[in-house]
């Protein structure tokens, strides 16, 4: 069994807060620290991090909290509507979602209602995926005892139920092995499969763990969640771009894990699929750049990328099928809120992805995957969605389904490519196509259902 994470912890609130509790607050930090402490005994010191009674005068601040962050097993937001209105305290909960997901974990977040804010709405907040991420994390509800004396025996109870949750959640297994958001390096390609396939478990099936079912590619489980889908009208702003197609901005619950390719499909792997049914040398085989097995497949329509999955699905017996958009947007944002799944700005071509080249393709997972452990989800290939295209997002599904029903007869593709330039290559940003259209720069990654 797998070591317990270290009872180092992150109580992110805001200062204000704490002034008009009186410094309870503060207070309730070291009271729930000791109960920590008795439950699991001497041998590690229990340390849960506060801006001011942890950082040295004349330190840098900023780097302080990241490194305390990033040192952190568990986080303890103190939701308030400050809470909610401060910048800091979102980037707080935004960069430790980022560790935990690192962590290949789900439960290491616990919001701490300290003020009802259930009446809050998403426009109300600075980051409404912070509150859509907090509400889909089982809450600790403690506004009815606000006003009660931190040494009181109401709070002592409370707060030693809060404990033994965080305890718990520090001694589960960890999901070891290469954390989703690790690098990795490519792949060798995989022997040529025959007949039915065995699923082959390179590890744990946990959010960003790998598999390969032959003669499938290799996939990454996503874990469900919370996000909002869309472009916020400041990112447009700053990359000159309309995105009117991407509004409005809307929650999507993706309520139950799927798999989705690690990589785009490779050449080598539609090659193994043309070869079985017959295709022959459609134009796939002959772009205008060099490609070999490692290259993601390109010059396929909407119906070759159906036509693979439906052949996986009768090679395995299970669900292959395309990504909705909102799984493909909710998979590449991987828990971010930026532009980019790396950042709001795009860098230069070639430093995080490949994209504003007049070259063609380059091998797939050249470069860092995002914190879901997915490599070229931005560049290289405009990547097939199983949707529609519709001219914007009202009426779009909020449970992460592929809308398509109504619309045109066009698809809508996902990611940018090698040939487009930096606007094009965002998490948000669309693209759309006739379903029978073949060109250099498009591909597509699998979906498959998780049993």
């Amino acid at each position: 069994m797998a070591e317990p994470l270290k009872p180092v912890g992150f109580w992110s609130y805001t200062s204000s807060d704490d002034a008009h509790s009186g410094r309870r607050l503060s207070e309730l930090r070291l009271k729930l620290a000791g109960e920590l402490q008795l439950l699991i005994g001497r041998r590690q010191p229990v340390r849960i991090f506060q801006d001011t009674a942890t950082i040295p005068l004349g330190s840098d601040w900023l780097r302080q909290i990241y490194k305390a962050l990033d040192e952190s097993s568990f986080l303890l937001p103190i939701v308030t509507p400050a809470f909610l209105e401060s910048e800091m305290c979102c980037q707080e909960v935004m960069r430790f979602h980022q560790r935990e997901q690192q962590l290949g974990r789900d439960d290491l977040i616990f919001p701490f209602h300290y003020i009802d804010v259930s009446h809050i709405e998403p426009h109300e907040v600075h980051d409404p995926a912070v509150l859509a991420l907090l509400k889909s994390r089982q809450r600790f509800d403690f506004a009815a005892l606000r006003h009660h004396r931190p040494g009181s025996k109401a709070v002592a109870t409370k707060l030693a139920g809060l404990a033994s949750a965080i305890r718990a959640a520090l001694w589960r297994s960890a999901v070891a092995e290469t954390p989703a958001g690790q690098a990795a390096p490519p792949a060798e390609p995989s022997p040529k499969p025959s007949g039915l396939a065995t699923p082959a478990i390179l590890q744990p099936p946990a959010p960003g763990m790998v598999m390969r079912e032959a003669p499938g590619p290799e996939m990454v489980l996503i874990p469900p969640g919370r996000f909002l889908m869309g472009v916020p009208e400041a990112e447009a702003k700053r990359e000159a771009t309309d995105d009117s197609d991407a509004r409005p901005r809307h929650l999507v619950v993706i309520a139950r894990p799927f798999w989705l390719g690690r990589y785009p499909v490779t050449q080598g792997e539609y090659a193994d699929f043309a070869a079985a049914t017959g295709r022959g040398s459609d134009p796939w085989t002959s772009p205008n750049f060099p490609q070999d097995e490692r290259h993601p497949v390109v010059n396929v329509s909407h119906a070759d990328a159906e036509a693979y999955v439906a052949w996986l699905s009768r090679q395995t017996g299970q669900t292959w099928r395309l990504p909705s958009e909102a799984e493909w947007e909710y998979a590449a944002r991987a828990g971010t809120t930026t532009a980019r799944y790396w950042g709001e700005d795009a860098g230069e071509p070639g430093q995080h992805a490949h994209f504003g080249s007049g070259n063609g393709t380059c091998p797939v997972g050249s470069f860092k995957p995002n914190a879901f452990g997915l490599h070229d989800m931005l560049g290289n290939v405009w990547e097939w969605t199983a949707d529609h295209w519709q001219a914007d997002y009202n009426g779009a599904p909020s449970d992460g389904s592929a809308w398509t029903e109504g619309g045109a007869a066009f698809r809508v593709l996902r990611g940018g490519s090698w040939s487009n330039e930096a606007r094009l290559v965002r998490s948000a940003s669309r693209g759309d196509a006739h379903p029978s259209n073949r060109f250099e720069d498009f591909g597509f990654r699998c979906a498959r259902v998780q049993v």
